[in-house]
């Protein structure tokens, strides 16, 4: 019976280390994929991108309209002015020289497309200001669109678009027809490769081209549903601060996009997990802001899974730790009654050989008390 006991012991020993073990490889996974989820989303990376090794502190922020917002480049510069004396309030002003923020803005349409090899419909992102700094998608050939183009008539294509097209991605310099105007290609993307991405894009093969010339082929009033800027934050906050008050449309959404996979913000998108797949307004984001959703939401699951696969660890190691405490007070205990004992037998020792001269039998006790009653 003895034996069982003891090998139930040492069983239940075994499994609750192979149990702990499981838990602190599982915490140890799910903590380098919550910190590694951001990494693969360039599209959330600008803020860095622009400061360089400068060593001062930006922002990256979105703003997300409507399609029925009527939100324009005229909106972009009443904007932009709010900003700039945002900017004066805390004495920083732009220079020729040294430009202290960049932007970026967007919209989607759908076009027709020729080639040699025939036509087709495709999606299409009109694009402004410096887009390809916030999205710089992998180039397979030739060059992105520039803020410093003064022709609008330069598209990208993406590679599906580009085989679809011409069975090549070699195309810079070639011509197509859009919408029956003459285009010239200008370079040739890959996709963004990373799984959210990949689940976030479905429109198939696409291009880029400039907002103006989108907006000269559209029937109807071509509005900016994305708008995004990189700016001086000195004081945390400060960026989203300026933003939020120049921003006058109350159905618009900004996204402080270099501070959505910090820790408080996980805990937050935790706090809103049920009520953030509920949509009570008629906003569609654009891809990359929807892969960077789902990326936050795959942070967030991690970072739960994390905090739960430590409760094990965390616990028995606390039992463990407890438990040696009570175990090192006992033997301190235990040292300490040992060396006392030694320092009286010393001394009784001593105190024999001190006051009887031959070894005789003596009662232990009352040498003890003669011991005492000298001192």
């Amino acid at each position: 019976m003895l034996n069982f006991l003891k090998k139930t012991i040492r069983a239940r020993h075994v499994i609750i280390l192979a149990v702990n073990t499981l838990c602190l490889a599982a915490f140890i996974v799910c903590l380098v994929l919550s910190a590694s989820v951001k990494k693969p989303l360039r599209s959330q990376q600008a803020a860095t991108a622009w400061a360089g090794q400068s060593g001062e502190r930006f922002a990256q922020l979105s703003v997300f309209f409507t399609d029925s917002s009527g939100f324009n480049e005229d909106g972009i510069r009443e904007l932009l002015a709010f900003v700039d004396n945002a900017l004066l309030g805390v004495s920083l002003e732009s220079t020729s020289d040294r430009a202290l923020y960049t932007h970026a803005w967007s919209a989607n349409g759908e076009v027709s497309i020729t080639s040699e090899r025939g036509s087709t419909t495709a999606p299409a992102i009109g694009v402004g200001g410096d887009f390809f700094l916030f999205h710089p998608l992998y180039l397979r050939d030739g060059t992105y669109l520039s803020p410093n183009d003064v022709m609008k008539d330069r598209i990208v294509l993406d590679e599906e678009l580009a085989w679809r097209l011409y069975g090549s991605v070699h195309l810079a310099g070639f011509e197509v027809l859009i919408n029956e105007k003459p285009f010239t290609i200008a370079g040739v993307i890959s996709r963004e490769s990373d799984s959210a991405s990949a689940k976030a894009y479905t429109g198939g093969a696409g291009l880029f081209m400039s907002f103006e010339a989108l907006s000269e082929m559209s029937e109807t009033e071509t509005g900016i549903t994305c708008y995004e800027i990189v700016m001086p934050d000195p004081i945390t906050g400060f960026a989203l601060i300026s933003l939020t008050d120049a921003v006058t449309d109350p159905n618009a959404h900004i996204v402080e996009n270099s501070a959505r996979f910090s820790l408080g913000k996980s805990f937050a998108t935790i706090g809103s997990f049920g009520e953030r797949s509920m949509r009570k307004d008629t906003m569609a984001y654009p891809y990359w802001e929807n892969a960077a959703r789902y990326a936050e939401d795959l942070r967030a699951l991690l970072l739960v899974l994390t905090l739960l696969f430590a409760i094990c660890p965390v616990v028995f190691g606390v039992i463990y730790i407890v438990k040696l405490i009570r175990f090192l007070i006992r033997r301190g205990k235990r040292a300490y009654t040992k060396v006392v004992a030694d320092i009286d037998r010393r001394k009784y020792e001593k105190y024999v050989s001190e006051h009887y001269d031959e070894p005789q039998i003596y009662d232990v006790d009352d040498i003890i008390r003669e011991m005492h009653g000298d001192e």
